[in-house]
């Protein structure tokens, strides 16, 4: 098997107004190497942080179509950054879903990281994203795949709502209505995960200790639980907030891709703690033991 691509993803999003039009820019290149895809996408009225969550989901499925990667990714948002890497709870309810989504896109990742860059460092994916706001289209600058390009022009390049249907399309907004539920099952308060009813469950594994004195919780070194349909005794509510959606990104993935789910490191966000879990699949009758 040939060795995963390693890949560069920049992303930036705005809008004018906030809310208001709002645009997000892609630029995907191999590291150090060519470039893959260039884009920008208008995304109707939209505020900045959605504006910024879709530019990563739209580097992220185009990235997926490439196969087997590893994946860099660069962003000028501190609020997305830390919310991706879990230092930050999802706290608005328009966000919880877009969040989720991009939790599962990255569950197909082999290795990942997400870095906090300067403006002047994202110029390229700012500018893609100012020109399909004054464009009020989505504009493919560039893409090593002409099919790519093709279906965004045949799509009109409206961009209505973030992202677009399709295969791998996030899912919609939840109506307001549903947003406290889906709010609830990201923090494991109520509802019972897809997975869980499927046999499914999630190993959770410390594997390393928090600072002495750091933890409000009973968390030790070589400590595991299997997390399905309900939250275990004697983890720290920072650490299980940043547990969470991964956990139910993995239990909620399509029945033939759980087996095939990388372990997942997480690393506790309370201040000074630096415990640090590992999450891989277990069960769910798909040949995981």
């Amino acid at each position: 098997m040939p060795p995963p691509l390693q890949l560069t993803l920049h992303v930036d999003g705005g809008a004018r107004g906030n809310p208001g039009p709002a645009g997000a820019g892609v630029v995907l290149s191999e590291t150090g190497g060519a470039l893959i895809h260039e884009a920008g996408y208008y995304l109707g009225e939209q505020t900045n942080n959605v504006a910024e969550y879709t530019a990563l989901i739209r580097g992220l499925e185009r990235a997926q179509r490439l196969g087997q990667h590893d994946l860099t990714i660069f962003s000028d948002s501190e609020l997305l950054v830390r919310q991706v890497t879990g230092a930050y709870q999802v706290r608005k309810p328009h966000l919880v879903a877009l969040f989720e989504h991009v939790q599962l896109l990255l569950l197909k990742v082999g290795r990942w990281s997400v870095r906090h860059i300067r403006r002047e460092e994202n110029r390229r994916a700012d500018e893609l994203a100012n020109l399909a706001m004054d464009r009020r289209a989505d504009v493919v600058v560039f893409d090593v795949d002409p099919a790519v390009r093709a279906e965004v022009e045949s799509a009109g390049g409206s961009g209505a709502s973030p992202p677009s249907a399709g295969p791998g399309a996030a899912p919609p907004a939840p109506a307001p209505g549903k947003q406290a539920a889906a709010r609830s099952d990201s923090s494991g308060a109520r509802g019972s995960p897809q997975g869980a009813a499927r046999g499914r469950c999630v190993r959770v594994e410390l594997v390393s200790p928090p600072r002495a004195g750091a933890c409000p919780a009973p968390c030790f070194s070589g400590t595991a639980w299997e997390i399905g349909g309900s939250t275990p005794a004697g983890l720290c509510v920072h650490a299980a907030g940043a547990l969470l959606p991964t956990v139910l990104a993995m239990l909620n993935t399509d029945q033939g891709e759980f087996a095939g789910v990388p372990t997942m490191t997480i690393r506790c966000p309370r201040a000074g703690c630096m415990a640090t879990f590992q999450l891989s699949a277990m069960g769910g009758g798909n040949g995981v033991d």
